[in-house]
């Protein structure tokens, strides 16, 4: 039975914590959306859990949430958060064109990220100012709870896009990516970290996971959410689903689709991994930690 794209009202913001955040799914291939808590995800999503595991236990609604607290018309902000091996070469190249094209944000000779990709000071007052656009990619970001830090953004709808990769998968791919950039250079590098439990830098590094970065930037949402100020939706989506999700987001938010979605980025890659064995430390050292998130 489908629930209504129930709002957060004022009072439900009173009763809002970390654990009880609404997360949606979308499902673009057969045009569904369904509904679920942060907590019950965190639970469930584990090692071997597939995106369809995660959309089973939601409940399924008629459509996303336009704008929860407010009759009034809120600007939406479609803020893609990237990480390793789920889409972020592609994400990259089409938010910097994006920005040029629709804010004249000049594209920086060298620099292959948008302006405010990993710097808040950069990212937050950018959306502030460039009404011009609908899309921001940022990577491993914080949005500060106290509105001193930021001001409120009493206008805007932000819609918060999260990755989706089965974790197994992602970690093997991200593996994968140290052996084609570097060789066994780079895989003998990673071992020697990886024997002592030290996090990789590169795309490897539990930290850049989908799971693990919606963990730690909810909260300080979720205190803004509370002072009643701010609007946010976080969306859950697979990495293979991009272009189409932002296009079911296109309609239910009335904003143009963001051009260059639809790349392949690093799609085709040589063959070669490095060793089993690095992978086998890397899960033995930090996998565990995937079931501790709060």
């Amino acid at each position: 039975e489908e629930e209504s794209p129930s709002s957060t009202t004022t009072d439900e913001k009173d009763k809002l914590t970390p654990a009880s955040l609404p997360i949606y799914l979308l499902q673009s291939t057969n045009n569904q959306t369904a509904r679920t808590t942060w907590d019950t995800i965190n639970k469930t999503w584990n090692r071997t859990t597939q995106y369809a595991d995660l959309f089973s236990i939601a409940k399924p609604i008629p459509s996303l949430p336009s704008s929860p607290t407010t009759l009034l018309f809120r600007r939406p902000v479609i803020m893609i958060h990237c990480g390793p091996k789920t889409g972020s070469t592609t994400l990259r190249s089409a938010c910097k064109n994006n920005l040029q094209t629709t804010c004249g944000v000049n594209k920086t000779k060298g620099k292959g990220v948008p302006d405010g990709y990993m710097d808040e000071s950069i990212l937050y007052p950018l959306i502030r100012n460039c009404t011009n656009t609908s899309h921001f990619c940022a990577k491993e970001v914080d949005m500060p709870p106290s509105f001193e830090d930021v001001p409120p953004f009493d206008d805007v709808l932000f819609v918060h896009m999260f990755p989706f990769r089965n974790y197994d998968e992602w970690a093997a791919s991200a593996l994968k990516q140290t052996y084609v950039r570097s060789g066994e250079r780079g895989c003998n590098k990673t071992k020697t970290m990886f024997d002592e439990c030290q996090p990789s830098r590169m795309e490897i590094d539990f930290r850049k996971y989908g799971k693990t970065e919606l963990s730690r930037f909810k909260s300080g949402v979720v205190e803004r959410m509370q002072e009643d100020e701010e609007d946010h939706v976080f969306v859950l989506y697979h990495h293979r689903e991009l272009h189409d999700v932002l296009g079911v987001l296109s309609d239910v938010y009335k904003v143009p689709l963001l051009p260059g979605s639809d790349g392949k980025g690093k799609e085709k890659r040589p063959e070669g991994t490095c060793s089993d064995g690095i992978l086998d430390t890397f899960h033995d050292c930090f996998s565990g930690k995937l079931m501790e998130l709060t």
